[in-house]
């Protein structure tokens, strides 16, 4: 159900701060959407209302194919199956196909590029299966999506965990080209690290630290954990609150360019340089005038 805005008068359950001719708000937020639509609400708005889809980057394409091989032998260490270095590497290769053909087209320059993707996500597959962090255990889960009431937020927060240890630590999976440093990288995910902390103490847990995982793509390539101890109440109030602005946004339509140095990547250039107040999606997708 979509929650809509409460009458005057009414007592709502959390202050949002959402004005009357605000829109309604969001079924849920999760993570993702929230550091998406903070990052720049126009390009969320392109991506997730307008729905323009652009070609996948091979960086992209690599991290998904690897995330799914790791999945595959999560799995069957959480199942008893084969999670051997040769049943693994076949559910990469499956992958780096199936995400061709249902999420492409890929934008390899050429057909040289895309072999050294795909060996390049080879290699760090097997970095990874060769590395200290490889789980040798059983897990609590893996790919758990969770929803829950946080207070705080007037919706529902939503969040796919990739792993979860035995002792209930989640553990977030990451690409990267080059080595991370640990202060930053916490920071920069900390939106995501803390929801899943508010999401495992919604259902009684409390982990004991939130864990990153780098899969470094170097020539070497290297996996690097990054440890972030539990949020305490200041960062679980600080997140909570960045998601309700997201909320906010999303609910009142608040979507406009946020001109920064993640532009200069940016695929929606041109959209967000035809961009006017008021624009619709019937307007982004209106074939020009010859």
């Amino acid at each position: 159900m979509i929650a809509t805005i409460d009458p005057p008068g009414a007592a709502p359950p959390f202050t949002t701060g959402l004005k009357p001719w605000a829109q309604t708000l969001p079924q849920h937020i999760s993570p993702t959407a929230a550091k998406s639509y903070l990052s720049c609400s126009l390009r969320f708005w392109f991506e997730r209302v307008a729905c323009i889809r652009k070609p996948t980057t091979p960086a992209l394409h690599l991290g998904k194919a690897v995330h799914a091989a790791l999945q595959a032998f999560h799995l069957a260490r959480w199942r008893g199956g084969d999670d051997s270095v040769e049943a693994v590497s076949v559910a990469y290769e499956a992958a780096f196909l199936r995400l061709e053909r249902e999420e492409g087209p890929v934008n390899f320059d050429d057909a040289a590029e895309r072999e050294k993707c795909r060996l390049d996500g080879l290699r760090v597959v097997a970095a990874y299966l060769d590395s200290p962090e490889a789980m040798h255990e059983k897990p609590r889960a893996v790919e758990v999506l969770l929803k829950e009431e946080i207070p705080g937020l007037s919706v529902p927060l939503t969040g796919a965990m990739d792993l979860v240890e035995g002792n209930f630590t989640p553990v977030d999976f990451k690409s990267a080209a080059a080595k991370p440093d640990p202060d930053n990288a916490a920071f920069d995910h900390e939106i995501q690290l803390v929801s899943y902390q508010l999401l495992l103490e919604a259902i009684g847990e409390t982990p004991p630290s939130l864990d990153l995982v780098f899969l470094v793509k170097t020539k070497t390539p290297q996996v690097i954990r990054v440890k972030s101890p539990s949020a305490d109440v200041h960062r679980k109030q600080r997140v909570t609150a960045l998601l309700e602005t997201a909320v906010e946004g999303i609910a009142s339509g608040r979507h406009h360019p946020q001109p920064a140095m993640h532009c200069s990547w940016c695929q929606y250039r041109r959209e967000c340089k035809a961009w006017l107040p008021g624009m619709t999606v019937a307007d982004i997708h209106q074939p020009k005038a010859a």
